[in-house]
Order: C-alpha cells, then sequence, then structure tokens
C-alpha cells in the first residue's frame, strides 16, 4: 500500500479521532510489523507540535517474556509501566500481527497471570480516559497474516480495511460525521430501553441496561469504527449466547464458543476449539466471568467476519459482548484485566427487543 494512504490514516487519526494538539504528549504502541504506518505517524504527530512516547514491540520477544519468564517476571510492574499510564495527554494503540500464532505455544496460565497483574494499570488507564484526562484510539492495520486468517488475498484485505476507515471516501472526516448521525439516531432509541432481549440462532440473551447511557463509536476510539456501545448491569444478565464468528485473543483462537449466564455470571462455557484457554481467560479474576459491554456493529463497509475482532465488531447488522473489564463512562463497575469481544450475527434472522417491542430485525433497527 502506498504512503500516501499512511498518511491519509495518520491525518485522519491524530486531527478527528484524537484531536492531537501542540504539546500533547501522545504514548504510540506499535509491533515492529506496522513500521510503514508507524512513520507515516510520528511524522504527523511531529507536525502537530506533539511529543511522541513510542512503545515498540517484537512479536518473537513477547513470545519469549511469555513462554520463559518465572511468575515473579511475569508479575512486575515496572515504574516506566507506570508513568505510561499517567503521563499521556493522547494514547495511540496499533494492532498488527506478522503471525497471528505467535503465542500458541506458551503454556498454560502465563497470560492469566501476566494480565491480572496489569490490573490496576489497566483500571487507571480506563479511569483517565472516564475522566477525560486521557484520550485514545486504537489502529487495526492490515498484515499479510491477517489477509491469510481472513482468506482474502493481500491486495483485497488491504483495500477492505482502508475502505471500512473510509479512506477510499473525498473527505474522510465528513463520511465519518455522517456514520456518526446514523448512530446517533441508534443511541437515542436505544437510551429509552432498560431490558434488552437478544436472540438468534443459539441465541436468547437479556441484559439490563437501564440508566445505562449508550456510546456512539464513530471513529473517535478505534480505527476502523461503527458502533455503538454500553455497560450492561454487572449481575443481571441471563440466558445464552452462540458467538457466531470465531473469536481471537492475545495470538490464541476460540471458535464455535457458546456461554450460559445466571445472575450476570457465565455459570458454563462450551467451545468446538480453545475450550481450555476460554476457561482459564473466564478465571483470571472476579470480573472475568461477568459482561462488561453490549454492543451492536453499524459499519456497512465491514460485510464479512475476518478473525479479527477489531474488524468482526463493527460488522454491520452484528451484536457482541465483552467478558469482563466494564467501561466506566457507560456507568460500568465490574473490575477485570480482561476484556474479550465476541460477536453474535443477527442478520438472517436475529431479533432485538426492548422492553419487549421488537426494536431490530435482521440486524436492522426499525
Amino acid at each position: 500500500m502506498s504512503d500516501d494512504v499512511h498518511s491519509r490514516l495518520a491525518a485522519l487519526v491524530c486531527r478527528y479521532s484524537l484531536e492531537v494538539e501542540k504539546g500533547h504528549v501522545v504514548l504510540v504502541e506499535s509491533p515492529a510489523v506496522a513500521q510503514p504506518f508507524l512513520v507515516a505517524l510520528v511524522a504527523e504527530l511531529t507536525d502537530l507540535g506533539a511529543h511522541t512516547l513510542l512503545f515498540p514491540s517484537l512479536e518473537s520477544v513477547e513470545t519469549v517474556i511469555l513462554s520463559e519468564a518465572s511468575r515473579a517476571q511475569l508479575e512486575r510492574v515496572t515504574p516506566v509501566d507506570e508513568l505510561a499510564v499517567e503521563v499521556p495527554d493522547r494514547a495511540i494503540s496499533i494492532w498488527c500481527e506478522s503471525n497471528t500464532r505467535r503465542l500458541s505455544g506458551v503454556p498454560a496460565g502465563n497470560q492469566a497471570i501476566e494480565r491480572a497483574a496489569r490490573r490496576a494499570l489497566y483500571d487507571r488507564f480506563f479511569e483517565r480516559a472516564a475522566a477525560g484526562e486521557l484520550r485514545w484510539c486504537g489502529i487495526t492495520l492490515p498484515s499479510d497474516a491477517q489477509a491469510q486468517e481472513a482468506g482474502m488475498a493481500q491486495a483485497d484485505y488491504r483495500r477492505f480495511v482502508y475502505d471500512a476507515c473510509k479512506l477510499g471516501e473525498p473527505d474522510p472526516v465528513a463520511a465519518w460525521r455522517e456514520q456518526a448521525a446514523r448512530q446517533d439516531a441508534v443511541v437515542a432509541r436505544l437510551g429509552q430501553v432498560s431490558s434488552l432481549r437478544i436472540v438468534a440462532e443459539g441465541t436468547d440473551l437479556t441484559v439490563d441496561v437501564s440508566a445505562r447511557p449508550w456510546i456512539s463509536a464513530d471513529g473517535r476510539e478505534n480505527m476502523p469504527d461503527g458502533e455503538v456501545y454500553t455497560s450492561p448491569h454487572e449481575l443481571a444478565t441471563e440466558g445464552h449466547i452462540a458467538i457466531t464468528f470465531d473469536a481471537p485473543f492475545n495470538g490464541r483462537m476460540v471458535s464455535g464458543a457458546r456461554l450460559w449466564f445466571e445472575k450476570g455470571r457465565v455459570v458454563r462455557s462450551e467451545a468446538e476449539r480453545g475450550a481450555a484457554y476460554l476457561q482459564e481467560m473466564l478465571a483470571v479474576d472476579d470480573g472475568a466471568s461477568l459482561l462488561g459491554e453490549v454492543a451492536f456493529g453499524l459499519n456497512a463497509q465491514i460485510t464479512r467476519a475476518t478473525r479479527n475482532v477489531g474488524l468482526d465488531e463493527k460488522i454491520g447488522g452484528t451484536c457482541h459482548v465483552a467478558l469482563g473489564r466494564a467501561f466506566p463512562e457507560s456507568g460500568g463497575t465490574n473490575a477485570s484485566s480482561l476484556h474479550w469481544d465476541m460477536v453474535c450475527d443477527l442478520r438472517s434472522g436475529g431479533q432485538v427487543y426492548g422492553d419487549g417491542e421488537l426494536i431490530a430485525r435482521d440486524g436492522v433497527f426499525l
């Protein structure tokens, strides 16, 4: 992909998503495989007068640490880690993988140990975000490995991702503002609802969203974006949900997952693949088996699953739930080191009821 599309994406994120200003300290977390875009991003930040705090990473090094480190090493949180949460005015996470299975050989439990140890960092990060002290954007960047996961040619996958970012539009910012207006209408409708019931094949899930604000994700916190979400009442989720698409997390994959809830908590789980890992993550801490999010995907440019949750959760006509950490800005109180999004397709026969009234059919809000 040409340098031009990298520059356009960098400008969109810095000027629209994050509204970076002169003097801002901007934390950038990026894998080495994203170097071409990273160069364009740092150039854009520099042009805006911001100060870049760069945290690059290597997938091979991450694998060695998670595989070989002792428990004490996995649990260690350094002062640098703490400063990385407290100092930035803006934060950018670049999601891009050259090997989507790089952590498949990590010993069982090591990822859970590390995530549990860093829970206070996650909580503080989102506390600052909820208070307006910090703005954050996660960018899904295409890679050859992710194209293979999606079953797409490399050029087709890159075009798919960048189209989802609306970079093919004459004015991407204007296109995102139009998307925002459509999503605001959905937020207004959902804001009138106390109880949501989601019905689809293998799914009959009821969540309590009374007095919980819905938020429109319109390119400010993710790129690409296109969803509306809230945090349901933690102890009121009932029923079951079948996860339609593969659910990747931290370099591992779970397929064919089903979850059963009673009084908010997962009481039973199954998976055709990765069942042990799913159980491991559900037990990472006390909040991991509760829902931290319920959401609806509304990006019409994303039409198929790609085994990349940053894209799949935005598919127009789907819903997704997240196990673990809730959003304080949505009134959520569940604390966890886990936040794992899983998608349920509503486009073929799915129904959503708000306080008993049908409000969406086949993934389309009425």
